[in-house]
């Protein structure tokens, strides 16, 4: 099945991520892949399920060069053998990084799938068993504050 949470609210890879722990607390076993974030989330450091490594240095705008990482990460997550598979901002590679076709392969094998991302992707929403819309309607960051390590990365 595939859980698709997505918006620009905070709390998708909260909610990914609780999932997963819910997972991994009833024996399945968990990948963590994160899309668009480097290695500095913090909840990296604390998940105790196996994690694909993001890349040390990310810009905002990443090129060809992310376009390597994100086929590497996508060939790991075929050949996975993980009963969930957690895809943070996974729908924000469509369309530059990925195709909705290349989407559906990644997606193909029967196992559980929790993806994040901001944009709705209608293709993926179709294909979606559970779909959450997270609005955000206040942020710190509207107001100028920078994100902070702990509470937003």
């Amino acid at each position: 099945m595939i859980h698709y949470y997505y918006g620009y609210g905070k709390g998708k890879t909260c909610s990914a991520v609780g999932a997963a722990m819910r997972a991994y607390g009833a024996g399945m076993s968990v990948l963590f892949v994160q899309f668009f974030k480097n290695d500095q989330s913090s909840e990296l450091s604390a998940l105790p399920f196996e994690i694909y490594p993001p890349p040390h240095n990310l810009g905002f705008n990443p090129g060809d060069e992310y376009k390597v990482w994100v086929d590497g990460a996508l060939d790991y997550i075929k050949n996975s053998s993980a009963d969930v598979v957690v895809l943070d901002e996974f729908s924000d590679l469509i369309p530059k990084f990925l195709t909705v076709d290349g989407m559906k392969k990644v997606l193909s094998s029967d196992r559980e799938y929790i993806i994040t991302g901001h944009n709705k992707v209608s293709e993926l929403y179709d294909l979606a068993d559970y779909a959450t819309f997270f609005q955000k309607e206040k942020h710190p960051y509207d107001n100028g504050v920078a994100a902070r390590r702990g509470i937003e990365y």
